[in-house]
Protein backbone atom coordinates (compact mmCIF):
# COMPACT_ATOMS: atom_id res chain seq x y z
CA UNK A 1 0.00 0.00 0.00
CA UNK A 2 1.25 3.43 -0.95
CA UNK A 3 2.75 5.02 2.30
CA UNK A 4 0.70 8.52 1.10
CA UNK A 5 -2.90 6.65 0.85
CA UNK A 6 -4.65 8.12 4.06
CA UNK A 7 -7.97 6.77 5.50
CA UNK A 8 -9.96 10.23 6.42
CA UNK A 9 -10.05 10.27 10.77
CA UNK A 10 -13.76 9.43 11.79
CA UNK A 11 -14.71 12.44 13.06
CA UNK A 12 -14.54 13.88 9.42
CA UNK A 13 -16.26 10.40 7.97
CA UNK A 14 -18.82 11.14 10.51
CA UNK A 15 -19.41 14.86 8.75
CA UNK A 16 -19.17 14.03 6.05
CA UNK A 17 -23.58 14.16 5.46
CA UNK A 18 -24.52 13.93 1.27
CA UNK A 19 -27.05 14.85 -0.65
CA UNK A 20 -28.71 11.25 -1.79
CA UNK A 21 -29.39 12.55 -4.96
CA UNK A 22 -25.99 13.47 -5.68
CA UNK A 23 -23.51 11.01 -6.92
CA UNK A 24 -20.30 12.61 -8.24
CA UNK A 25 -17.81 9.70 -8.32
CA UNK A 26 -18.38 5.32 -8.41
CA UNK A 27 -15.49 5.50 -6.65
CA UNK A 28 -16.48 7.64 -3.37
CA UNK A 29 -17.63 4.51 -1.36
CA UNK A 30 -20.28 4.79 1.10
CA UNK A 31 -18.47 4.38 4.43
CA UNK A 32 -16.70 7.00 3.10
CA UNK A 33 -19.63 9.24 1.67
CA UNK A 34 -22.58 8.88 4.30
CA UNK A 35 -26.33 9.10 3.23
CA UNK A 36 -28.33 12.71 4.72
CA UNK A 37 -29.79 10.03 7.13
CA UNK A 38 -27.09 10.82 9.31
CA UNK A 39 -28.38 14.26 10.14
CA UNK A 40 -30.84 14.24 13.00
CA UNK A 41 -33.20 16.70 12.80
CA UNK A 42 -32.68 20.57 11.89
CA UNK A 43 -29.41 21.88 11.46
CA UNK A 44 -27.59 23.77 14.73
CA UNK A 45 -25.24 26.28 14.86
CA UNK A 46 -22.97 23.19 16.03
CA UNK A 47 -23.99 20.98 13.20
CA UNK A 48 -22.87 23.83 10.87
CA UNK A 49 -19.59 24.34 12.46
CA UNK A 50 -18.96 20.71 12.70
CA UNK A 51 -19.91 20.22 8.84
CA UNK A 52 -18.42 23.57 7.65
CA UNK A 53 -14.79 22.05 9.46
CA UNK A 54 -15.65 18.39 7.74
CA UNK A 55 -15.59 20.01 4.21
CA UNK A 56 -12.16 22.21 5.35
CA UNK A 57 -10.71 18.94 6.12
CA UNK A 58 -12.01 16.78 3.48
CA UNK A 59 -10.41 19.55 1.25
CA UNK A 60 -7.03 19.42 3.24
CA UNK A 61 -6.86 15.64 2.91
CA UNK A 62 -7.51 15.49 -0.74
CA UNK A 63 -4.78 18.51 -1.48
CA UNK A 64 -1.74 17.23 0.92
CA UNK A 65 -1.55 13.85 -1.27
CA UNK A 66 1.32 12.79 -3.87
CA UNK A 67 -1.12 13.59 -6.48
CA UNK A 68 -1.53 17.09 -6.04
CA UNK A 69 1.83 17.58 -4.91
CA UNK A 70 4.41 15.80 -5.78
CA UNK A 71 3.22 14.11 -9.39
CA UNK A 72 2.74 17.25 -11.05
CA UNK A 73 5.73 18.88 -9.78
CA UNK A 74 7.72 15.79 -11.56
CA UNK A 75 6.26 15.78 -14.72
CA UNK A 76 6.91 19.69 -15.02
CA UNK A 77 10.61 18.75 -14.40
CA UNK A 78 11.15 20.79 -11.16
CA UNK A 79 12.18 17.21 -8.73
CA UNK A 80 12.66 13.89 -8.66
CA UNK A 81 11.14 11.07 -6.39
CA UNK A 82 13.31 8.03 -6.68
CA UNK A 83 12.57 5.23 -4.63
CA UNK A 84 14.05 1.80 -4.89
CA UNK A 85 10.72 0.22 -3.59
CA UNK A 86 8.63 1.79 -5.71
CA UNK A 87 9.88 2.85 -9.51
CA UNK A 88 7.06 4.00 -10.90
CA UNK A 89 7.78 7.53 -9.53
CA UNK A 90 10.03 7.47 -12.37
CA UNK A 91 8.63 4.63 -14.86
CA UNK A 92 5.23 6.18 -14.98
CA UNK A 93 6.21 9.66 -14.86
CA UNK A 94 8.88 10.47 -17.05
CA UNK A 95 9.60 7.11 -18.51
CA UNK A 96 6.22 5.94 -19.08
CA UNK A 97 3.47 6.61 -18.32
CA UNK A 98 0.52 6.22 -15.33
CA UNK A 99 -0.92 3.31 -15.18
CA UNK A 100 -4.86 4.13 -14.27
CA UNK A 101 -5.21 1.91 -12.08
CA UNK A 102 -2.38 2.61 -9.61
CA UNK A 103 -1.48 5.32 -7.43
CA UNK A 104 0.39 7.21 -10.57
CA UNK A 105 -2.73 7.19 -12.67
CA UNK A 106 -5.41 7.09 -10.01
CA UNK A 107 -4.62 9.56 -7.42
CA UNK A 108 -5.90 13.40 -7.31
CA UNK A 109 -9.67 12.14 -7.68
CA UNK A 110 -11.12 9.87 -5.19
CA UNK A 111 -10.88 12.03 -2.09
CA UNK A 112 -11.37 15.37 -4.09
CA UNK A 113 -14.97 13.90 -4.86
CA UNK A 114 -15.67 13.24 -1.27
CA UNK A 115 -14.95 16.97 -0.30
CA UNK A 116 -17.23 17.85 -2.85
CA UNK A 117 -19.75 15.77 -1.90
CA UNK A 118 -19.37 16.85 1.34
CA UNK A 119 -19.63 20.51 0.01
CA UNK A 120 -22.82 19.49 -1.52
CA UNK A 121 -23.99 17.95 1.76
CA UNK A 122 -23.60 21.30 3.32
CA UNK A 123 -24.88 23.55 0.70
CA UNK A 124 -28.56 21.37 0.88
CA UNK A 125 -28.60 21.56 4.30
CA UNK A 126 -28.26 25.10 4.99
CA UNK A 127 -31.25 26.41 3.92
CA UNK A 128 -33.01 24.35 6.96
CA UNK A 129 -30.68 25.52 9.73
CA UNK A 130 -32.55 26.50 12.75
CA UNK A 131 -32.78 30.20 12.50
CA UNK A 132 -32.75 31.06 15.85
CA UNK A 133 -28.98 29.45 16.00
CA UNK A 134 -28.27 30.30 12.33
CA UNK A 135 -28.64 34.20 11.15
CA UNK A 136 -29.24 34.73 7.76
CA UNK A 137 -25.78 36.27 7.60
CA UNK A 138 -24.27 33.36 8.37
CA UNK A 139 -25.81 30.76 6.55
CA UNK A 140 -24.64 33.13 3.36
CA UNK A 141 -21.11 33.26 4.48
CA UNK A 142 -21.01 29.68 4.91
CA UNK A 143 -22.79 29.14 1.48
CA UNK A 144 -20.41 30.98 -0.08
CA UNK A 145 -17.02 29.89 1.70
CA UNK A 146 -18.55 26.09 0.53
CA UNK A 147 -19.48 26.64 -2.98
CA UNK A 148 -15.83 28.50 -3.66
CA UNK A 149 -14.19 25.27 -1.82
CA UNK A 150 -16.12 23.34 -4.21
CA UNK A 151 -15.17 24.76 -7.21
CA UNK A 152 -11.61 25.20 -6.05
CA UNK A 153 -12.28 21.07 -5.53
CA UNK A 154 -13.48 20.57 -9.11
CA UNK A 155 -10.28 22.79 -10.19
CA UNK A 156 -7.47 20.93 -8.50
CA UNK A 157 -9.44 17.58 -10.43
CA UNK A 158 -8.85 19.84 -13.42
CA UNK A 159 -5.01 20.85 -12.71
CA UNK A 160 -4.15 17.03 -12.97
CA UNK A 161 -6.51 15.97 -15.65
CA UNK A 162 -6.32 18.51 -18.06
CA UNK A 163 -8.17 17.53 -21.29
CA UNK A 164 -8.83 14.07 -20.56
CA UNK A 165 -11.62 15.71 -18.63
CA UNK A 166 -13.90 15.45 -15.36
CA UNK A 167 -16.68 13.30 -14.21
CA UNK A 168 -19.64 15.73 -12.94
CA UNK A 169 -23.33 13.66 -12.11
CA UNK A 170 -26.18 15.58 -12.49
CA UNK A 171 -28.90 14.71 -9.55
CA UNK A 172 -29.46 11.14 -10.82
CA UNK A 173 -28.63 8.61 -8.83
CA UNK A 174 -30.05 5.48 -11.81
CA UNK A 175 -26.86 7.02 -14.57
CA UNK A 176 -23.46 7.83 -14.20
CA UNK A 177 -22.31 11.32 -15.16
CA UNK A 178 -20.77 12.87 -18.01
CA UNK A 179 -16.72 13.36 -18.38
CA UNK A 180 -16.84 17.23 -18.64
CA UNK A 181 -13.98 18.73 -21.27
CA UNK A 182 -11.79 20.81 -20.23
CA UNK A 183 -13.83 23.89 -21.70
CA UNK A 184 -16.99 23.00 -20.13
CA UNK A 185 -15.48 22.12 -16.38
CA UNK A 186 -13.74 25.66 -16.52
CA UNK A 187 -17.02 27.32 -17.24
CA UNK A 188 -18.79 24.90 -14.36
CA UNK A 189 -16.08 26.19 -12.06
CA UNK A 190 -16.36 29.63 -12.88
CA UNK A 191 -20.34 29.82 -12.30
CA UNK A 192 -19.72 28.01 -9.13
CA UNK A 193 -17.01 30.68 -7.92
CA UNK A 194 -20.03 33.36 -8.76
CA UNK A 195 -23.02 31.39 -7.30
CA UNK A 196 -20.51 31.63 -4.22
CA UNK A 197 -19.82 35.31 -4.38
CA UNK A 198 -23.21 36.00 -4.87
CA UNK A 199 -23.92 33.98 -1.63
CA UNK A 200 -21.07 35.92 0.81
CA UNK A 201 -21.81 39.41 -0.95
CA UNK A 202 -25.86 38.98 0.39
CA UNK A 203 -24.46 38.02 3.87
CA UNK A 204 -23.83 41.62 4.21
CA UNK A 205 -20.29 41.20 5.71
CA UNK A 206 -21.10 38.87 8.26
CA UNK A 207 -18.93 36.14 9.57
CA UNK A 208 -18.67 32.51 10.24
CA UNK A 209 -20.50 31.57 13.91
CA UNK A 210 -16.83 29.81 14.50
CA UNK A 211 -13.41 30.18 14.33
CA UNK A 212 -12.09 28.13 10.98
CA UNK A 213 -8.64 25.95 10.80
CA UNK A 214 -5.53 28.74 11.62
CA UNK A 215 -4.87 28.74 7.75
CA UNK A 216 -8.10 30.98 7.33
CA UNK A 217 -6.89 32.98 9.96
CA UNK A 218 -2.99 33.23 10.60
CA UNK A 219 -1.63 34.73 7.68
CA UNK A 220 -2.58 38.51 7.03
CA UNK A 221 -6.08 38.12 6.61
CA UNK A 222 -9.46 36.79 8.75
CA UNK A 223 -10.91 34.75 6.33
CA UNK A 224 -13.84 34.01 8.58
CA UNK A 225 -15.28 37.27 7.23
CA UNK A 226 -17.71 37.51 4.38
CA UNK A 227 -15.13 40.71 3.41
CA UNK A 228 -12.01 38.49 3.08
CA UNK A 229 -13.73 35.43 1.51
CA UNK A 230 -14.99 37.53 -0.95
CA UNK A 231 -11.16 38.39 -1.96
CA UNK A 232 -10.58 34.84 -2.14
CA UNK A 233 -13.59 33.71 -3.90
CA UNK A 234 -12.56 36.65 -6.50
CA UNK A 235 -8.61 35.64 -7.29
CA UNK A 236 -9.84 32.19 -7.52
CA UNK A 237 -12.61 33.27 -10.49
CA UNK A 238 -9.55 35.59 -11.80
CA UNK A 239 -7.54 32.39 -12.19
CA UNK A 240 -10.16 30.64 -13.91
CA UNK A 241 -11.08 32.88 -16.12
CA UNK A 242 -7.24 33.58 -17.40
CA UNK A 243 -7.13 29.83 -18.11
CA UNK A 244 -10.41 30.15 -19.91
CA UNK A 245 -8.49 32.37 -22.50
CA UNK A 246 -5.63 30.60 -22.01
CA UNK A 247 -7.29 27.12 -23.50
CA UNK A 248 -8.16 28.11 -26.89
CA UNK A 249 -5.57 27.57 -29.78
CA UNK A 250 -6.20 31.87 -30.31
CA UNK A 251 -6.26 33.25 -26.75
CA UNK A 252 -10.04 34.74 -25.82
CA UNK A 253 -9.27 38.43 -25.12
CA UNK A 254 -12.51 38.44 -22.79
CA UNK A 255 -11.26 35.69 -20.36
CA UNK A 256 -8.23 37.97 -19.71
CA UNK A 257 -10.02 41.14 -19.51
CA UNK A 258 -12.00 39.35 -16.84
CA UNK A 259 -9.65 37.61 -14.83
CA UNK A 260 -7.60 41.59 -14.42
CA UNK A 261 -10.81 42.66 -13.21
CA UNK A 262 -11.35 39.97 -10.30
CA UNK A 263 -7.68 39.76 -9.56
CA UNK A 264 -7.69 43.69 -8.73
CA UNK A 265 -10.61 42.88 -6.78
CA UNK A 266 -8.80 40.39 -5.29
CA UNK A 267 -5.66 42.52 -4.34
CA UNK A 268 -7.88 45.23 -3.05
CA UNK A 269 -7.90 47.45 -5.98
CA UNK A 270 -4.35 48.04 -5.75
CA UNK A 271 -2.56 49.46 -9.17
CA UNK A 272 -0.22 47.52 -11.20
CA UNK A 273 3.41 46.68 -9.28
CA UNK A 274 1.77 48.56 -6.38
CA UNK A 275 1.58 45.24 -3.88
CA UNK A 276 4.02 45.70 -1.20
CA UNK A 277 6.37 42.33 -1.04
CA UNK A 278 5.37 42.24 2.86
CA UNK A 279 1.86 41.69 1.47
CA UNK A 280 2.95 38.73 -1.13
CA UNK A 281 2.54 35.79 1.88
CA UNK A 282 -0.71 37.15 2.53
CA UNK A 283 -3.37 34.36 2.04
CA UNK A 284 -5.29 31.44 2.99
CA UNK A 285 -3.51 28.10 3.42
CA UNK A 286 -3.82 24.72 4.39
CA UNK A 287 -1.72 23.95 8.03
CA UNK A 288 -0.30 20.89 9.35
CA UNK A 289 -0.22 18.71 12.51
CA UNK A 290 1.88 16.18 12.85
CA UNK A 291 1.73 13.61 15.90
CA UNK A 292 -0.89 13.02 18.29
CA UNK A 293 -4.44 12.27 17.40
CA UNK A 294 -4.63 13.85 13.85
CA UNK A 295 -1.31 12.94 12.71
CA UNK A 296 -1.66 14.98 9.30
CA UNK A 297 1.68 16.05 8.24
CA UNK A 298 3.07 17.80 5.42
CA UNK A 299 3.39 15.29 2.70
CA UNK A 300 5.96 16.93 1.26
CA UNK A 301 8.15 16.15 4.03
CA UNK A 302 10.03 13.22 1.98
CA UNK A 303 13.19 12.01 1.77
CA UNK A 304 12.71 10.64 -1.36
CA UNK A 305 12.28 14.01 -3.24
CA UNK A 306 15.35 15.96 -4.74
CA UNK A 307 15.21 19.03 -7.01
CA UNK A 308 15.76 18.08 -10.58
CA UNK A 309 18.91 19.69 -11.40
CA UNK A 310 18.05 21.03 -14.98
CA UNK A 311 15.46 22.79 -12.47
CA UNK A 312 17.89 24.27 -10.03
CA UNK A 313 20.18 25.16 -13.24
CA UNK A 314 17.94 27.95 -14.39
CA UNK A 315 17.44 29.89 -11.32
CA UNK A 316 19.06 33.26 -11.92
CA UNK A 317 22.32 34.57 -10.54
CA UNK A 318 21.42 36.74 -7.42
CA UNK A 319 17.71 34.79 -7.06
CA UNK A 320 16.98 34.51 -3.65
CA UNK A 321 14.49 32.26 -3.87
CA UNK A 322 17.19 29.76 -4.90
CA UNK A 323 17.48 29.49 -0.89
CA UNK A 324 14.30 26.84 -1.79
CA UNK A 325 16.81 24.57 -2.83
CA UNK A 326 19.69 22.89 -0.76
CA UNK A 327 22.13 20.12 -0.66
CA UNK A 328 21.52 16.60 -0.20
CA UNK A 329 23.45 13.41 -0.15
CA UNK A 330 23.10 12.10 -3.52
CA UNK A 331 20.20 10.15 -4.89
CA UNK A 332 19.60 8.19 -7.81
CA UNK A 333 18.03 5.31 -9.27
CA UNK A 334 16.26 4.58 -12.23
CA UNK A 335 18.24 6.64 -14.96
CA UNK A 336 17.96 9.79 -12.56
CA UNK A 337 20.61 11.39 -9.91
CA UNK A 338 20.69 14.23 -8.02
CA UNK A 339 22.55 16.06 -4.96
CA UNK A 340 20.00 18.49 -4.79
CA UNK A 341 16.72 18.46 -2.37
CA UNK A 342 13.46 21.01 -1.98
CA UNK A 343 14.04 22.77 1.26
CA UNK A 344 10.38 21.62 2.79
CA UNK A 345 11.48 17.87 1.68
CA UNK A 346 14.43 17.40 4.00
CA UNK A 347 13.54 15.05 6.51
CA UNK A 348 16.11 16.32 9.04
CA UNK A 349 13.98 18.98 10.05
CA UNK A 350 10.84 17.90 11.35
CA UNK A 351 9.33 21.71 11.45
CA UNK A 352 8.84 20.70 7.77
CA UNK A 353 5.97 18.12 8.84
CA UNK A 354 4.11 21.08 9.71
CA UNK A 355 4.98 23.56 6.98
CA UNK A 356 1.98 25.61 6.10
CA UNK A 357 0.93 25.51 2.23
CA UNK A 358 -1.00 28.26 0.41
CA UNK A 359 -3.99 27.47 -1.28
CA UNK A 360 -4.03 30.78 -3.08
CA UNK A 361 -1.74 34.24 -2.07
CA UNK A 362 -1.27 37.53 -3.18
CA UNK A 363 1.97 36.95 -4.64
CA UNK A 364 0.34 34.41 -7.05
CA UNK A 365 -2.18 36.79 -7.83
CA UNK A 366 0.15 39.59 -8.72
CA UNK A 367 1.66 37.12 -10.87
CA UNK A 368 -1.59 35.72 -12.16
CA UNK A 369 -2.74 39.10 -13.04
CA UNK A 370 0.99 40.25 -15.00
CA UNK A 371 -0.26 37.04 -16.93
CA UNK A 372 -3.16 38.38 -18.23
CA UNK A 373 -1.91 42.09 -18.93
CA UNK A 374 0.60 40.11 -20.83
CA UNK A 375 -2.12 38.80 -23.01
CA UNK A 376 -4.16 41.81 -23.46
CA UNK A 377 -1.41 43.35 -24.66
CA UNK A 378 -0.74 45.40 -21.50
CA UNK A 379 2.97 44.99 -21.04
CA UNK A 380 4.01 48.05 -19.39
CA UNK A 381 1.08 46.85 -16.71
CA UNK A 382 2.49 43.14 -16.86
CA UNK A 383 5.57 43.98 -16.43
CA UNK A 384 5.09 46.50 -13.42
CA UNK A 385 3.14 43.63 -11.86
CA UNK A 386 6.24 41.25 -12.79
CA UNK A 387 8.65 43.31 -11.34
CA UNK A 388 7.03 44.17 -8.22
CA UNK A 389 7.79 40.06 -7.48
CA UNK A 390 11.23 39.72 -8.88
CA UNK A 391 12.74 42.64 -7.75
CA UNK A 392 11.93 41.65 -4.27
CA UNK A 393 14.01 38.25 -4.49
CA UNK A 394 17.30 40.75 -6.09
CA UNK A 395 16.69 40.70 -9.21
CA UNK A 396 16.88 43.51 -11.96
CA UNK A 397 13.42 44.55 -13.36
CA UNK A 398 12.91 43.35 -16.57
CA UNK A 399 12.60 45.43 -19.71
CA UNK A 400 9.00 46.00 -20.93
CA UNK A 401 8.50 43.11 -23.15
CA UNK A 402 8.21 43.89 -26.70
CA UNK A 403 6.18 39.86 -27.77
CA UNK A 404 4.02 37.67 -26.06
CA UNK A 405 6.73 35.29 -26.76
CA UNK A 406 9.48 37.18 -24.56
CA UNK A 407 6.77 37.89 -21.78
CA UNK A 408 5.25 34.79 -21.81
CA UNK A 409 9.30 33.53 -20.91
CA UNK A 410 9.49 35.97 -18.00
CA UNK A 411 6.22 35.18 -16.31
CA UNK A 412 7.01 31.11 -16.53
CA UNK A 413 10.28 31.81 -14.45
CA UNK A 414 8.58 34.07 -12.25
CA UNK A 415 6.05 31.91 -11.53
CA UNK A 416 8.16 28.91 -11.47
CA UNK A 417 10.22 30.21 -8.44
CA UNK A 418 7.72 31.53 -6.44
CA UNK A 419 5.14 29.15 -6.40
CA UNK A 420 7.86 26.29 -6.62
CA UNK A 421 6.59 23.34 -4.92
CA UNK A 422 3.11 25.01 -3.91
CA UNK A 423 1.09 23.06 -6.45
CA UNK A 424 0.27 22.33 -10.07
CA UNK A 425 0.82 26.44 -10.84
CA UNK A 426 3.88 25.78 -13.48
CA UNK A 427 2.68 22.34 -14.44
CA UNK A 428 -0.91 24.03 -16.07
CA UNK A 429 1.17 27.08 -17.23
CA UNK A 430 3.67 24.65 -19.54
CA UNK A 431 0.86 23.08 -20.72
CA UNK A 432 -1.20 26.48 -21.35
CA UNK A 433 1.83 27.70 -23.24
CA UNK A 434 2.85 24.25 -25.59
CA UNK A 435 6.28 24.35 -23.34
CA UNK A 436 6.32 20.57 -22.27
CA UNK A 437 6.93 18.45 -25.52
CA UNK A 438 9.22 16.98 -27.61
CA UNK A 439 11.60 19.28 -29.39
CA UNK A 440 11.02 21.96 -26.46
CA UNK A 441 11.41 20.37 -22.95
CA UNK A 442 14.56 18.42 -23.18
CA UNK A 443 14.32 14.40 -21.84
CA UNK A 444 14.71 13.28 -18.53
CA UNK A 445 15.41 9.33 -19.93
CA UNK A 446 15.63 7.58 -23.14
CA UNK A 447 11.64 7.49 -24.50
CA UNK A 448 10.88 10.01 -22.17
CA UNK A 449 6.69 10.29 -23.10
CA UNK A 450 6.16 13.71 -21.56
CA UNK A 451 3.25 13.53 -19.48
CA UNK A 452 1.02 16.58 -19.16
CA UNK A 453 -2.10 15.15 -17.59
CA UNK A 454 -3.02 12.15 -15.35
CA UNK A 455 -6.02 9.29 -16.64
CA UNK A 456 -9.19 8.71 -15.98
CA UNK A 457 -8.96 6.57 -13.05
CA UNK A 458 -9.80 2.72 -13.94
CA UNK A 459 -12.42 2.20 -11.49
CA UNK A 460 -14.27 5.14 -13.13
CA UNK A 461 -13.82 3.68 -16.51
CA UNK A 462 -14.85 0.50 -15.36
CA UNK A 463 -18.18 2.08 -13.88
CA UNK A 464 -18.37 3.56 -17.41
CA UNK A 465 -18.06 0.39 -19.00
CA UNK A 466 -14.43 0.86 -20.28
CA UNK A 467 -12.50 3.16 -21.72
CA UNK A 468 -13.77 3.85 -24.40
CA UNK A 469 -16.84 5.43 -22.63
CA UNK A 470 -14.69 8.21 -21.35
CA UNK A 471 -14.60 10.79 -24.12
CA UNK A 472 -15.00 13.84 -22.52
CA UNK A 473 -18.20 15.84 -23.70
CA UNK A 474 -18.58 19.52 -24.49
CA UNK A 475 -22.40 19.64 -24.83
Amino acid sequence: MNPFMRILPLALIAGMVLETSCVESPLVTAVDAPTTEALNGALTSAGVKALTIGVLAADRAAANTIATLTLPNIYARNIYRIDSNEPRYVTETLSGTPDPASFSGAGGWSLMFTAIRASNSLIAALPGAIPAQVSAGERNVTAGLVQTMKALDYYRVLELRDTIGVAYQLNDESSLGVIMCKAKTLDYVAALLDSGNTSLVASAGASLGFTPPAGFTAFGRDYSKANNLILMNRGLKGKIDLYRGLQHSTPVASGFTSAITELTQALGGAAPGAVPASAFKTGVYMTFVAGGTENTPNALSDARIGVNPKAAAALQSGDTRASKIISRATLSGNGLSTTLNYVGSSTSNTGNLTNPIAILRDEELVLLRAQAYFETGQFANGAADLNSVRTSYGLAPIAVPSTIAAARTALLYEKRWSLFMEGPQYLVDLRAYGQLRAGVTPAEVAGDPFNTAMPIPKAEADARGGTTNLTPSCS
